[in-house]
């Protein structure tokens, strides 16, 4: 018989971990919330206000300029089988300055998203020919308007991805020891995409094993 999962508690896991991870690496005091919108969604994110919305919390910097990170993601159980937790929507900012509209980029994920890519990146920056090159076009919006495909729904970038890229660009002061909790994580992170593009796949895992000299139990060639 097949455990029923409760969506609360494996929420609040994922919530730990990126909590854990967070401060084991760029942050000193990350506090990651969860909070459920009925039985069926649940909504994790640093500082989440009363209506769901997360806040920036500070990343440690030796820099006299404030840099933040805003994490947050909409997290159900899969419609087909309801067994795994499955991100809905996710949401990660970087922030240098004091206010709340000093972005510097952000990572969207939005599941079944029609118009453009579900994974890209937003890059809050200008470029003087390309905003001529809108204009000619009757448009005013320019590069920060781009949404840059990153991978799509499998292979998009782990949070563990841009919290490296901060330390390595010199942009946040690591804690000693930061990369193997990166690695730990990011490796998991990994693996549950592949596991999860493996049962949207069978047929390729199958033969790919089977290639590799792997008897598969029930395929047909097999």
């Amino acid at each position: 018989m097949t455990r029923k999962r409760n969506l609360a508690v494996e929420a609040r896991q994922f919530a730990d971990t990126l909590q854990d991870v967070l401060n084991k690496t760029v942050c000193d005091h990350a506090k990651v919330i969860t909070m459920m919108r009925g039985d069926d969604l649940a909504i994790v994110g640093t500082r989440l206000d009363v209506d769901g919305s997360s806040r920036p919390i500070r990343m440690r910097s030796y820099g006299s300029s404030r840099i933040s990170i805003d994490v947050s993601c909409q997290l159900t159980f899969d419609k087909d089988e309801r067994l795994f937790l499955t991100v809905e929507r996710s949401y990660c900012g970087v922030y240098l300055g004091a206010q709340a509209e000093d972005i510097l980029l952000h990572y969207d994920f939005e599941r079944d998203k029609e118009r453009y890519a579900e994974a890209h990146l937003q890059v809050c920056a200008r470029h003087d020919g390309l905003e001529s090159f809108r204009r000619a076009q009757g448009r005013k919006d320019g590069l920060a308007k781009i949404h840059l495909p990153v991978g799509g729904r499998r292979l998009r970038p782990a949070i563990e991805d841009l919290v490296e890229c901060l330390i390595v660009e010199g942009l946040v002061t690591p804690k000693a020891g930061w990369e193997p909790v990166l690695d730990r994580t990011r490796d998991e992170y990994r693996k549950r995409q592949l596991s999860a593009a493996i049962r949207r796949s069978p047929g390729t895992a199958i033969k790919e094993l089977e290639r590799l000299g792997y008897a598969v139990a029930g395929s047909s060639s097999a």
